[in-house]
C-alpha cells in the first residue's frame, strides 16, 4: 500500500472531525465514539479502493457482483461521504 497525499489529507480531515466532535461534546462520549466509527467507512473507501473494488461474488438476498468496480469510483464515493455529505448537511441544516 502506497501512502499518497489523498490518504494523508483524508486522515487529517477525519482527525479534524473527531476533534470537532470532542470539542462540541466537551470530551469523549458515546456520540463521539459513534461518530468516529462512522468515519471508518469513508476512510476505508479512500485508503483501500483497489481491494474493495475487486470484491465480487454473492452479496446476499440473491445478489451477485460479477464485475470489478473501478478503484477511482470507490475513492470518489469515499470522498463524497467524507466531505460532501457533511457539507450538504451543513448547507441544508
Amino acid at each position: 500500500m502506497q501512502v499518497t497525499i489523498g490518504k494523508i489529507l483524508s486522515l487529517v480531515i477525519a482527525i479534524g472531525y473527531a476533534v470537532a466532535m470532542m470539542v462540541h461534546a466537551h470530551g469523549v462520549s458515546v456520540d463521539v465514539v459513534n461518530g468516529c466509527v462512522g468515519l471508518l467507512l469513508p476512510l476505508a473507501l479512500i485508503w483501500f479502493p483497489d481491494e474493495l473494488g475487486s470484491l465480487t461474488g454473492y452479496v446476499g438476498r440473491g445478489g451477485n457482483i460479477n464485475t470489478e468496480t473501478p478503484p477511482l469510483l470507490i475513492s470518489i464515493a469515499g470522498w463524497c461521504f467524507l466531505v460532501g455529505l457533511p457539507v450538504l448537511l451543513y448547507v441544508l441544516g
